[in-house]
């Protein structure tokens, strides 16, 4: 037994950075999340301070991705999406020209529940829910973004 294992969930996901570059392979999550009872979430993998996370490609290479390079990430759907505040449908455009409509779920005070507000008060990756897939958005690489 290795002292230094850490024991990890994988979590299969698609990459796409932010210069077009699409990779298929896995991340890592941890099976215990410090913020709630369960696994580790992607979400709160790529909100996490840290700038790189560990990448296994589908080729089994493995690299570490800075997460600014990255514009979204496709999950499968099974991801947890919340449970309450206000659902608002969006299309959103990065600046290769990539589109993704889906419904962003809203969660903020009285007064501060705007799209602009959201989006100026975050801090990291954002859930944007597709129907078949939900994607976590990285808002410092989108160029456009308008209720739908």
């Amino acid at each position: 037994m290795n002292i230094y294992h850490v024991d990890k969930l994988e979590c299969p996901i698609t990459l796409f950075l932010g210069d077009g570059i699409v990779h298929e392979g896995i991340i890592f999550l941890s099976p215990c999340s410090p913020t709630h009872a369960g696994a580790q979430t992607p979400q709160e993998l790529f909100n996490e301070p840290a700038p790189f996370i560990a990448f296994r490609r589908a080729d089994d290479s493995f690299s570490l991705i800075n997460k600014a390079t990255i514009s979204h990430l496709r999950l499968q759907a099974a991801a947890a999406t919340p449970s309450f505040g206000h659902r608002l449908p969006i299309r959103l455009a990065f600046l290769g020209g990539e589109v993704l409509q889906g419904t962003l779920t809203l969660a903020a005070p009285e007064g501060k529940s705007r799209l602009q507000d959201f989006l100026n008060d975050l801090r990291g990756f954002f859930l944007l829910d597709c129907g078949a897939a939900h994607y976590l958005v990285n808002p410092q690489l989108i160029c456009e973004i308008a209720p739908s």
